[in-house]
């Protein structure tokens, strides 16, 4: 691990000359520059990051000051130690964000997906289901509770959304991968937290060169030429002694990849622009941008429409034909780069959406300038700490049990025997008391104060302080409230103490509607062929199950975030609504078994339905076609005959008409 990496210098690449490299796809070197100047210059936000990071999970004692002795930068930790103290710390932001975290996991959401249209409601209906599957298989949860995490720390996210092939699920889906801020860079001039205003985001990717070459290569040739660009002769994969302790996040560059075995690829997207004719068809309601050379062609069209009109003798003003004006067209292009400059792939966005692959946020976003949550009350637990270490130190160098004796009151005895006789179970000593003298005067045991006085009650408010700040009290951490408090006022402090969060959770939802929708519309271009997908439970009708392409991807939908039906006490009062319906034989036991969520509901439906399809097919059984019937009756009268006496019937037979 190098500490003193120059950002500045590309690295060194001696054994590439323009005779040995294979062929190129061409270079980009203006934009490899302007991607590493956005990445230099986030370079104060990342580390406003990992210091809330290292105050919320790391070493509390590791701001950098000066030792006044030497002059030299050492952590706050060392001073301590050098000062012959113990660095305490009592880390009470981590039960913050637990406790945001936890809040997160509690109010479960569910994303539903709605139609312009009404008469389309069940492609709404199917899009939703679609959309579900596609969260449950990327383990959405999970993703999300852990970036709100870094959005806490850093206060700016983004997630990444791809349609492809998954090693790790060995299946073409589209996926959802967080993106850790140490490797995300974009146009720092923003100031939307939508990221509206966003004109450049990527990412730096460390993968090895087999992946490169699956990702990048058709032919032999192409993998010679990759080898042309990083090298045959791959360095050994090393192994660290501190892995996973975000080292290589601390620590990373944007020329350089964490570990020599690895090699650096760069994915930049820019909002680009070009001369181009906006059209619009006055025929079918299609449009768009055409470059310049194409304009001949919209004239071509026009021409042959006119021509057949007036072959048709329709009138000149009401041909519909093709407009178009000059315009800008903005568009949005990306590259993958090697950190030289050569381009490994590159082209216009390939989505429907039209936009890049990722969905940014900011919060809380102010002025231009980006902050955190961590950061807030990173000063009250430096106080906190502070306050521990100077009882402890004070404590530890006070009197504890410090015994005075007048060595003159016990003449007849040596030292040794007076300590001896002194910590000994019933021990007894012997000492001849001077005039005006008493044995509290001749044998004293001190005990110095345990702090100064105040440091105790300082501390408690410190602890208070904390929790007021972030916004999470005691009831809203769910500790048991003191004798006397109503429940109704200990519901309402929880409330209370949940408004302070508010803002954060709602910032977070508005990220997680762009995300779905951006997920929804790779979906919808990308499940190309029909599907059943059976994860949506009782919420849905059997029919929107059926995933068709045909009639989803030329919808235009919506999305919007409700709160989630699978609460344990959502399911408590939806199953004592049903019983109650039930008792008042509103519903019939099937209905009640059918919208019910008690976990043996379906096992009882199915032997319902079983045992009525068993009915069903004894009745069809012992109802014959009367022309049948006839027929048989034409050959053997006397069968008849024996069918219908119910004294020729046995319990094989299934259902007698009497016993």
């Amino acid at each position: 691990m190098n500490k003193f990496l120059n950002r500045k210098v590309k690295p060194a690449r001696d054994y590439r000359t323009k005779d040995t490299v294979k062929r190129t796809r061409g270079t980009a070197y203006d934009e490899l520059e302007e991607f590493s100047s956005y990445w230099s210059s986030l370079y104060t936000a990342r580390s406003k990051m990992e210091r809330s990071l290292m105050y919320a999970k790391g070493d509390q004692w590791g701001d950098y000051i000066t030792d006044p002795d030497s002059g030299e930068s050492i952590t706050e930790g060392e001073l301590i130690k050098k000062q012959g103290k113990v660095p305490l710390k009592n880390n009470m932001i981590a039960p913050i964000t637990k406790n945001i975290e936890g809040q997160f996991r509690r109010n479960v959401t569910k994303t539903i997906c709605s139609v312009r249209d009404r008469d389309e409601a069940k492609i709404g209906e199917m899009m939703s289901i679609a959309l579900e599957y596609s969260q449950s298989l990327n383990e959405i949860t999970e993703l999300d509770a852990s970036i709100l995490t870094m959005l806490e720390c850093g206060g700016f996210i983004a997630q990444r959304i791809e349609f492809g092939y998954n090693e790790y699920k060995h299946m073409n889906d589209a996926w959802v991968y967080n993106v850790d801020p140490s490797r995300l860079f974009f146009n720092t001039n923003i100031e939307d937290n939508r990221g509206w205003d966003i004109t450049c985001i990527g990412e730096i990717f460390d993968m090895d060169f087999e992946t490169v070459v699956a990702a990048f290569s058709k032919s032999r040739s192409d993998r010679e030429w990759l080898e042309s660009i990083y090298g045959k002769n791959r360095f050994k994969r090393r192994s660290f002694v501190d892995g996973v302790q975000g080292y290589n996040q601390k620590y990373a560059d944007f020329y350089t990849p964490s570990d020599a075995d690895l090699c650096r690829v760069i994915l930049g997207w820019k909002l680009e622009s070009r001369d181009a004719y906006f059209y619009q068809d006055m025929l079918d309601g299609s449009w768009g941008f055409v470059g310049l050379n194409e304009v001949d062609k919209i004239e071509q069209i026009n021409r042959q429409r006119i021509q057949e009109a007036s072959l048709a003798g329709v009138a000149e003003e009401d041909i519909l034909l093709i407009e178009y004006e000059f315009k800008v067209e903005r568009y949005w292009y990306y590259r993958y780069l090697t950190p030289w400059g050569d381009v490994l792939q590159e082209g216009r966005s390939p989505y429907w959406h039209g936009q890049h692959n990722y969905v940014f946020h900011a919060y809380p976003l102010i002025h231009g300038q980006i902050f955190n949550f961590i950061e807030d009350f990173i000063d009250q637990q430096r106080s906190i700490n502070r306050t521990m270490t100077l009882i402890d130190f004070i404590r530890s160098s006070s009197a504890k049990g410090l015994v005075v004796i007048d060595e003159d009151a016990f003449n007849s005895m040596s030292r040794e025997e007076i300590v001896d006789e002194y910590v000994r179970y019933n021990g007894v000593l012997f000492c001849r008391l001077k005039a005006g003298k008493d044995i509290r005067s001749v044998i004293t045991q001190l005990n110095g104060a345990g702090a100064v006085q105040g440091d105790y009650e300082l501390l408690s408010l410190q602890l208070k302080l904390i929790n007021d700040i972030a916004g999470v009290n005691s009831a809203m951490q769910g500790k048991e409230p003191s004798s006397g408090t109503a429940a109704s006022l200990y519901a309402q402090q929880t409330e209370n103490a949940s408004m302070n969060l508010k803002g954060l959770f709602d910032s977070f939802k508005s990220f997680r509607k762009r995300r779905d929708l951006k997920l929804m519309q790779t979906i919808q271009q990308y499940y190309n062929s029909p599907r059943y997908i059976e994860l949506a439970g009782k919420d849905y009708s059997e029919e929107s199950k059926y995933y068709n392409p045909e009639k989803v991807q030329g919808a235009q939908l919506d999305i919007e975030l409700t709160e989630g039906t699978n609460t344990p006490t959502f399911q408590m009062l939806e199953n004592e609504f049903l019983m109650k319906l039930f008792e008042m034989q509103a519903i019939n036991v099937k209905t009640l078994l059918e919208n019910s969520s008690l976990p043996f509901a379906s096992k009882i439906l199915e032997s319902i339905k079983r045992a009525e399809q068993e009915m069903a097919e004894n009745q069809s059984m012992t109802q014959m076609d009367p022309a049948l019937m006839q027929q048989i009756s034409s050959y053997n009268p006397g069968l008849i005959g024996k069918m219908m006496n119910d004294a020729n019937a046995s319990p094989q037979d299934g259902i007698v008409q009497a016993a």
